[in-house]
């Protein structure tokens, strides 16, 4: 299995507020958590690989999604293959950034986004919230597998297409964080893929990507046999930056 990862900074911003995870549960040494970061790695299943996205808006983006990834990397021992023992791990993440951000003074809201992907041997498993996203390859086409936690998506779900048109569709209405455990209003978890199906490509994007580039260009940057897939990165990173993306930016794309 291969896993590419980019992660930049968008432009003016002091920090990057956008960190990824690559786990592998009982090798804490080949696992890291990445910021504002361009490389690949080769590592087997099974693994845990996550998007965190800070909320802007909020004070301490930087720290918050950087605190979740780095305390699910500490508790990586306690990731199942279950559904219940998924949500507890996520709620209690939320509890922690909870309660870690209110002995900060003056970053007590910092909040984040969450998309993560277990890949085992009993397939593959995501858990969700906000607009972070988790998609895959399904042939020559991408395919979205994690739905936006987002004013925009609920309206348009709601088939309230005008109000939708004059939303801020990077609107959240679920994080980790923010001040309170009742900010996390949908959490998503779901066990997608079955054994001896989990192979194929997986892409994880923040906002700064998957708002500034269209699925048709993705796929056909995906398509490109003779490019690497950290070239790919760097042909969407590319693209969001010519559409003037000015949000940081994270892809991680996973082939296995």
């Amino acid at each position: 299995m291969k896993v590419s990862c980019q992660i930049k900074k968008g432009a003016g911003k002091e920090q990057c507020e956008d960190h990824a995870l690559i786990c592998l549960p009982g090798n804490m040494e080949s696992s890291r958590v990445l910021n504002e970061f361009r490389g690949a790695f080769e590592i087997a299943a099974p693994c845990l690989l996550a998007v965190a996205d800070g909320v802007g808006g909020n004070p301490g983006g930087n720290e918050a999604s950087g605190f979740v990834l780095r305390e699910l990397l500490r508790r990586s021992g306690e990731v199942r293959d279950d559904e219940k023992a998924l949500e507890e791990l996520a709620r209690s993440l939320n509890r922690d950034l909870v309660s870690h951000a209110a002995g900060i003074p003056g970053k007590e809201t910092m909040a984040t986004t969450f998309t993560a992907l277990l890949l085992d041997d009993t397939g593959a498993w995501h858990v969700h919230t906000g607009n972070t996203r988790l998609a895959v390859m399904s042939g020559m086409f991408i395919r979205q597998i994690t739905t936006d936690h987002t004013t925009w998506q609920w309206l348009m779900d709601s088939g309230n297409f005008e109000a939708a048109d004059r939303c801020n569709r990077c609107e959240i209405q679920s994080c980790l964080g923010a001040g309170s455990i009742r900010y996390l209003t949908r959490l998503s978890i779901r066990h997608f893929r079955e054994p001896g199906s989990a192979s194929g490509v997986y892409i994880l994007t923040s906002d700064g990507i998957h708002e500034y580039t269209d699925a048709d260009f993705m796929e056909d940057v995906m398509g490109r046999p003779e490019i690497s897939d950290l070239e790919r990165t760097d042909l969407i990173m590319e693209e969001a930056l010519k559409n003037e993306s000015p949000d940081d930016k994270t892809i991680l794309i996973v082939r296995c």
